[in-house]
């Protein structure tokens, strides 16, 4: 046999082996089953990227007549010597309820890894009467224990049990992407995690979607539809908390909404600083976009002023915000501006209609 017909050959069977080689690693990849962690550096709330654990947060996914809502409750349990924070998941299908689970994580504060501690279920017939406790189980209990639910720093190719519950719970998930895009009715959100779950004890693979500064974007069929989040700044991210509390120290929150704008996720707080009423747009990685502060007429520059009254001709003017802009959602990313922008939203109010015009200080309409 010629030196190059050698040598083929042997390349040959070298790309045979390396690629058999590395079908058999993928395959046999272990889901990672031991955490090391020190309980006593586990908190019962607080927040990741895509899971948040403050208490009033929830989301409400639909899947036309059927529901999952998801609630941080305002309460505890003590699992396996660990405080955990509750989360209720509340499932319904054609309108009747069909299954509560009461489920117990903690957060590690320095890694922003959530681990789960097990869960409580309830699944109802069709009478709304609880028929078993299927998939119930405690870390610590008939030998199982905690799994990671979420990691703080999710990287694809990652691994990891959830649940260890011999016999009882062993799902498991696997980080496939950290920048999907998807389209929701609540929004259309970028740079979201996708995983691939499955079990130890069943077949089958679902795909779920979370979304940065929010949670839970699509499970199955479900789909997130709204997002509440209460009053208080206690049931914010704790990104977006900590801008919130560090710019405004003495605010009071009256209102949160939380939107996708241009596919960013952003907490629109309405506030109370001191007697001024105040807005602030705060992205879920804790970057304010802008800032609004109710002001008279007086606090608005002569031209601007003088642009708005040519508009209103005769008619009345009513609430006036001064906007400072320094950010900008675009493409799924927080954009820095070149300089600050200063604009004026006026309302207008003529036969009892309200309409806005915004113009800048120099009076150009915006």
């Amino acid at each position: 046999m010629s030196k190059r017909k050698i040598t083929v050959a042997l390349l040959t069977l070298w790309l045979v082996v390396t690629f058999a080689s590395t079908l058999s690693c993928a395959a046999g990849a272990k889901f990672q089953d031991i955490f090391k962690v020190e309980k006593a550096s586990l908190a019962d709330k607080g927040s990741n990227t895509y899971i948040i654990l403050q208490p009033g947060f929830k989301l409400i996914l639909e899947d036309g007549k059927d529901s999952l809502t998801i609630t941080v409750l305002d309460e505890t349990k003590v699992v396996d010597g660990v405080k955990t924070r509750i989360v209720e998941e509340r499932e319904t299908k054609g309108g009747k309820l069909e299954e509560v689970s009461r489920n117990y994580f903690a957060i590690d504060k320095a890694t922003g890894d959530i681990y789960y501690f097990g869960e409580d279920v309830d699944t109802y017939d069709e009478n709304g009467k609880v028929k078993n406790h299927e998939g119930s189980w405690l870390s610590g209990v008939n030998d199982a224990r905690f799994g990671l639910m979420m990691p703080g720093k999710p990287k694809v190719g990652h691994r990891y049990y959830q649940e260890l519950a011999p016999k009882v719970a062993l799902d498991r998930a696997e980080v496939v992407s950290i920048s999907e895009k998807a389209k929701v009715p609540a929004g259309t959100f970028k740079n979201c995690l996708k995983t691939k779950e499955s079990s130890g004890l069943e077949r089958g693979v679902e795909e779920k979607l979370f979304a940065p500064g929010v949670g839970l974007l699509k499970d199955g069929g479900f789909k997130l539809a709204k997002i509440e989040v209460p009053a208080r700044d206690t049931g914010l991210p704790d990104t977006v908390a900590k801008t919130f509390k560090a710019t405004f120290p003495k605010g009071e929150i009256n209102k949160v909404d939380v939107d996708a704008e241009n596919g960013v996720t952003v907490y629109d707080l309405e506030f109370k600083d001191g007697p001024t009423e105040k807005e602030t747009d705060i992205t879920a990685d804790g970057t304010m976009l802008e800032f609004t502060v109710v002001v008279n007429a007086e606090d608005v520059p002569v031209a601007a002023m003088k642009a708005v009254r040519k508009a209103v001709e005769g008619a009345t003017i009513g609430r006036i915000e001064h906007i400072e802009i320094s950010y900008e959602a675009k493409n799924g990313k927080v954009v820095k501006l070149s300089e600050t922008m200063t604009n004026y939203a006026v309302e207008i109010i003529r036969n009892g209609k309200t309409t806005e015009i915004v113009v800048n200080a120099d009076g150009d309409e915006i």
